[in-house]
């Protein structure tokens, strides 16, 4: 149990540390912005965000729930706003936080079956990709804001506005 306590905790650390990347992401994008994208095939900077918050919502309530909605993944015909996507984001990492007080080491290493999908992982597989999906968009938001000349904030934590060690 410990070692299950120990990796929950990481992930934790992982969920929170990318997901407040990705709100100062959204704090930088200007509002009417949110219905931009670069080339004619790609997500708005809008449906990028929420692809992140619907991805999540659809593999939690999946791997918690057995609840596979698919439609959870259509896209939405609404015009995002920052706050309504903050608010998407937040709720969804709430849900899935809250999940963690519930798992065992046996659940973490149980296969989770999800629907047409060709692997078989475990949950703790499962919820790492949930980190590595919001990794893999965040860095895509952050092409996005460059292209509109603004500078992305730092990848990998939540620091103050401007401030980029890797960027002299």
């Amino acid at each position: 149990m410990a070692a299950a306590n120990s990796e929950l905790t990481v992930l934790q650390e992982h969920l929170g540390r990318y997901r407040k990347v990705t709100l100062q992401t959204l704090d930088l994008m200007p509002e009417d912005k949110l219905s931009w994208r670069p080339l004619g095939d790609q997500r708005t900077a809008g449906e990028q965000f929420l692809h992140i918050a619907q991805t999540e919502e659809f593999y939690a309530r999946g791997l918690f729930e057995n609840e596979w909605n698919m439609d959870r993944l259509k896209p939405e015909a609404i015009t995002q706003s920052r706050a309504m996507l903050q608010q998407r984001l937040a709720s969804v990492r709430a849900y899935v936080l809250g999940q963690f007080g519930r798992l065992t080491a046996e659940q973490l290493d149980a296969v989770a079956n999800v629907p047409g999908i060709p692997v078989s992982w475990p949950l703790r597989s499962w919820l790492w990709y949930l980190v590595e999906h919001e990794v893999h968009h965040k860095a895509q938001l952050a092409l996005y804001l460059r292209q509109l000349g603004i500078v992305p904030p730092f990848f990998a934590y939540a620091l103050p506005p401007g401030v980029r060690p890797d960027i002299r």
